[in-house]
């Protein structure tokens, strides 16, 4: 089977804090094992819409689900399904199979100055919670990265680029629905949730976002960290432990694709030991007239 890489774009920044602060380490070993990424809330996404278009299809499929079976919802599984924002721990890392897109540099690689991250996930390990040395903080002995990304074929999940109301959206989560209710012991309430609770919300992407081919690591429900977002507000976000060894290239953005940023780039990697391929993009452009 041919290898894919998955491509996430960044910022000269955040690429250097990753490489500073976001390496961990296990016992006294010191090449670096997992590269710690953050998952950010689906709320503070640039998609306003985020993950509403399978919130909107399970409203439909439950509504004509209990008017088919004279099922009466009550008011808190009414404000469950239609409000169910408020309850949602859903935090997404996003990827992309286009290699040296210019619409990726200019939306997320700095306008052209970041830098890409290129993954393999075929090489994730079967891993479980590991304790690992935090490298920045000695003393910390019992620091623990949850690196049990979802090791199955479907994980990243790949997004699925459709129509708003699309119909298929719908029929798929009333499917889940149904099966759901086999459990003639679940509430109602239970339902919705675990529906809600599912990894396919941030599957549904709007179709005008199909040209960034995006896959997605997503985390759901757990006790978040904050970091200062673009608006100077708090954001909410999970700390995820990719493996090293999925780490198969870098590539420098079209505005600062140099042979000597090349040398640099790599000076910092041979610091922390990596020895990553990095290569230029191609692309000609100038954000800067």
């Amino acid at each position: 089977m041919t290898e894919q890489i998955l491509y996430h774009y960044t910022t000269m920044n955040t690429f250097y804090a990753m490489m500073e602060h976001s390496l961990c380490y296990e016992g006294e070993d010191y090449h670096p094992k997992y590269l710690t990424m953050w998952a950010t809330h689906y709320a503070h996404q640039n998609d306003p819409i985020e993950c509403k278009l399978f919130l909107n299809g399970l409203q439909k499929a439950v509504k004509n689900y209990t008017k088919k079976h004279n099922i009466v919802l009550s008011s808190e599984d009414e404000q469950l399904l239609y409000e169910p924002w408020y309850g949602m721990g859903i935090y997404t890392v996003s990827f992309s199979e286009q290699e040296d897109s210019l619409t990726m540099w200019r939306g997320y690689g700095q306008n052209g100055d970041g830098i890409s991250l290129g993954f393999d996930f075929d090489k994730l390990p079967g891993a479980p919670l590991m304790r690992l040395r935090d490298r920045d903080n000695p003393e910390n002995n019992n620091y623990q990265l949850d690196t049990r990304l979802i090791y199955n074929k479907d994980y990243p999940i790949k997004c699925v680029y459709t129509e708003p109301n699309d119909i298929k959206i719908e029929e798929d989560t009333c499917r889940r629905t149904i099966q759901n209710l086999q459990d003639k012991d679940k509430e109602w309430r239970d339902v919705i949730q675990h529906l809600i609770d599912c990894q396919e919300a941030p599957k549904y992407k709007h179709f005008k976002y199909e040209a960034e081919k995006e896959h997605r690591i997503v985390k759901i429900g757990e006790m978040p960290k904050f970091r200062k977002g673009k608006d100077g507000f708090p954001t909410p976000y999970i700390e995820v432990g990719i493996p090293i060894s999925c780490l198969q290239q870098i590539i420098i953005g079209p505005c600062q694709a140099s042979d000597n940023n090349v040398k640099r780039v790599k000076a910092l990697l041979c610091s922390k030991l990596l020895d990553i391929p990095i290569k230029k993009s191609i692309i000609p452009y100038r954000n800067k007239i």
